[in-house]
């Protein structure tokens, strides 16, 4: 085919072709131009069509409704572009009006009118946010039913191992000072045995702590924060620094539990990942939200590491942060460290469980 050829189409073959419904308008809202999808949809002979006011014909109205596209391009000289519901078909639209500039100086310009069926892409897109509500919600519900398996289980941990463990300290006690003196190997066994009680005992403390830290619960969310950055700048062998301002933050359970967790997950991260020798966290309140701030003087995370899909850790904390409508947002510097913040609005309560 000739390529002159087809730039010698007119203009009206090219509209007529359009499967969607397509208009040429004047700035007055007459129609000049409408393709076949137009009129099979009005039911209507293109005399019927042509030159006519297009509010009346398309949409049985005296004057253009409210915030009409075409008012709003014709104003602004630019084109316009937007999304509709037609109560009476059920459907969704995309409305699309294009100023064609005029070719000649005494030509006007004109709007070229565009309007989609986008009903299905819409249903399409609702089910796919319903399915990753769903999802959000299993979620939610899952690690609801994890964090009460985990405060469960330490409780049984600390009644059940550390008292039996307790009475087995006493027991061998006991024993220790009733062995006569002579009896070297007897009393060497028994401390220990007694030693690996007690070694024992601290490991039950360290695993109930781990689970569901007690002071979380039984003091607030700041106290456990302070504990968390002691005991794993200790085990870490780091120096760290906890603040909070003011000193007497009290949330609820639910998201001071979030909170601790994303902490938590964050140390991890800078033991794992940073190479730090210094870690700083600080939980400030304000009249809106509670702010967490962790940073590290490690090597500093990449971009590629914070949109990694497979960073399970930092996508854990987002969903976390997600759940109250908080935000996370991750920064590092090369050589200067990393940074994690977490907002969390104090105005919204937890979404219903599954």
């Amino acid at each position: 085919m000739d390529p002159e050829a087809s730039l010698r189409v007119p203009a009206s073959a090219l509209l007529e072709a359009l499967p969607f419904y397509a208009l040429v308008l004047d700035d007055q809202h007459y129609i000049l131009q409408a393709n076949r999808a137009v009129r099979d949809q009005l039911g209507l002979e293109p005399d019927a069509i042509i030159g006519q006011y297009c509010p009346t014909v398309v949409h049985g109205l005296e004057e253009p409704f409210y915030a009409c596209p075409l008012e709003e391009a014709v104003e602004k000289g630019c084109a316009v572009e937007r999304e509709a519901f037609d109560e009476k078909t059920g459907r969704w639209l995309r409305v699309a009006i294009y100023p064609v500039a005029p070719s000649g100086p005494d030509e006007r310009t004109l709007y070229f009118h565009m309007v989609f069926d986008i009903t299905a892409a819409k249903r399409a897109e609702e089910e796919l946010k319903a399915s990753h509500d769903q999802l959000r919600e299993l979620s939610r519900f899952l690690e609801s039913v994890r964090e009460d398996e985990r405060t469960k289980l330490a409780r049984e941990i600390h009644d059940e191992l550390g008292q039996t463990l307790t009475g087995i300290k006493m027991d061998l006690s006991w024993l220790a000072g009733r062995f006569p003196q002579d009896h070297e190997l007897l009393v060497r066994r028994t401390e220990s045995l007694y030693k690996l009680v007690e070694e024992t005992i601290q490991s039950v403390k360290r695993i109930c702590s781990e689970l569901r830290p007690a002071v979380l619960d039984d003091l607030g969310l700041a106290p456990a924060l302070q504990w968390l950055t002691c005991d794993f700048g200790k085990r870490a062998g780091l120096r760290c620094r906890f603040s909070a301002h003011p000193h007497d933050i009290v949330l609820d359970r639910d998201r001071s539990t979030a909170i601790f967790r994303i902490c938590q997950e964050a140390l991890t991260n800078v033991v794992r990942h940073a190479e730090a020798t210094r870690v700083s966290v600080r939980l400030t309140k304000g009249p809106h939200s509670v702010i967490l701030r962790i940073s590290d003087n490690g090597k500093g995370i990449r971009e590629s590491q914070i949109v990694n899909p497979r960073a399970f850790g930092l996508l854990g904390m987002r969903e976390r942060a997600r759940e109250w409508s908080g935000e996370l947002r991750v920064s590092g510097t090369p050589g200067k460290g990393t940074v994690v913040t977490l907002g969390i609005p104090l105005g919204r309560a937890k979404g219903p469980s599954c």
